[in-house]
């Protein structure tokens, strides 16, 4: 991406293993809501950080083709050998281990002198380029995590771990009750997902996982919460076609007059976080993981009527963590429950990507796009040396 909704096809050179990296193939990317508002215009600078031109893609699966002696050794996240031919999924950023959060090990929070973030920054005009997974091929930096994807689990399954791995942490942090006046989310709880791309969706899939009792799901696209219905959603409600007034007061109806004990901000949009303010019931949680790229949108808030008066729990995830082992697993024990490959509504290859990427801004026609570099399984890649 170059600019604003513009992208065009670019050839690289062929990146240079050493004894600390690694190559590679990339099979399977997603496109993330990131992306997306980044090719709407609505995000120049990540962490105060240009952006352009950047090679895309930081939800990767991949499989390893070289791999340096020092990095096979300590690349894998569980200290697993790793070798060419191994199966991998890529952590998304590189901390520095020296800083404040990074000692004190927030696994949930960006350290405060970031290496680099794969498929964002540094951008691609800065050797050896190939750092995103809209590539054929990566660089993988001395430092990086991977996580070795079990044999049983199919590629289109394990490339949802990078946003499964938020809804993980969301749901983590969400389970942190106080059992003596009823706070926090547990099982039979009700939870109301606002909005429901691939993030909303793999978010009540998680509620569901915990055990959540009334589930409800809003969006503006039919397609999305037609695809909420078909994963966990008990109740459906159009924001294209209702007032934020009208749904919390269906919600109330459908919460004995309370609001929901937990709603989740997934649409990414600041409205949206007052709307689940207003949603949430008294001593409710509210998680808000939708708003991910800096914009200048704001939107006013009275801290009386929507947090003190209430009591409410509200907690921010911005952040995949790095340990996703917990998560292969849980993927690996929830396929057969839930058709997370199901949630894939294209897959294009890299020409295709850039002559359609504004699919990802109309959600009535899309759900997730997931891009394959080398197009179905044996075609031969084009590899530039």
């Amino acid at each position: 991406m170059t600019a604003p909704g513009t992208m065009e096809m670019r050839t690289y050179p062929y990146p240079q293993c050493d004894h600390d990296s690694a190559i590679l193939r990339v099979e399977m990317a997603g496109v993330c809501g990131s992306d997306k508002h980044i090719f709407k215009g609505e995000a120049s600078s990540i962490r105060g950080q240009s952006i352009f031109p950047y090679i895309g893609g930081h939800e990767v699966v991949g499989t390893i083709v070289e791999i340096g002696g020092n990095a096979a050794r300590s690349m894998d996240f569980d200290h697993q050998p790793l070798r060419p031919g191994d199966r991998v999924a890529l952590a998304v950023e590189v901390n520095c281990g020296t800083c404040w959060y990074c000692r004190h090990h927030y696994n949930n929070t960006t350290c405060d002198n970031q290496v680099m973030a794969y498929g964002i920054h540094p951008n691609a005009d800065t050797a050896p380029y190939l750092r995103g997974g809209f590539a054929e091929y990566m660089y993988i930096m001395p430092g990086t995590s991977l996580f070795k994807i079990p044999e049983e689990l199919p590629t289109d399954v394990a490339v949802f771990v990078e946003e499964m791995a938020v809804a993980y942490h969301s749901l983590a942090r969400a389970t942190q009750p106080f059992a003596a006046v009823k706070e926090g989310f547990g099982p039979g709880d009700s939870v109301a997902v606002l909005g429901n791309g691939p993030l909303g969706l793999l978010h009540g899939i998680m509620a569901s996982i915990h055990g959540a009792g009334l589930r409800i799901a809003t969006d503006l696209a039919d397609l999305r919460l037609a695809k909420a219905r078909e994963m966990y959603a008990d109740v459906a409600i159009n924001a294209a076609r209702t007032s934020p007034e009208a749904r919390v007061q269906q919600v109330r109806e459908l919460t004995e007059g309370v609001g929901a004990d937990l709603v989740i901000e997934s649409a990414g949009e600041p409205e949206v976080f007052i709307e689940a303010l207003d949603m949430v019931r008294k001593g409710g949680t509210v998680i808000e993981v939708g708003n991910w790229v800096e914009t200048d949108k704001t939107v006013p808030l009275n801290v009386m009527k929507h947090i003190a008066s209430k009591n409410v729990h509200i907690h921010s995830v911005f952040h995949c963590g790095t340990n996703w082992r917990p998560v292969l697993n849980i993927l690996r024990q929830q396929a057969p429950r839930y058709p997370f490959a199901a949630l894939i509504s294209h897959r294009l290859g890299l020409d295709e990507l850039a002559a359609k990427m504004g699919i990802v801004t109309n959600p009535n026609e899309c759900v997730k796009v997931e891009v394959v570099p080398h197009g179905a399984p044996g075609a031969l890649p084009r590899r530039q040396r």
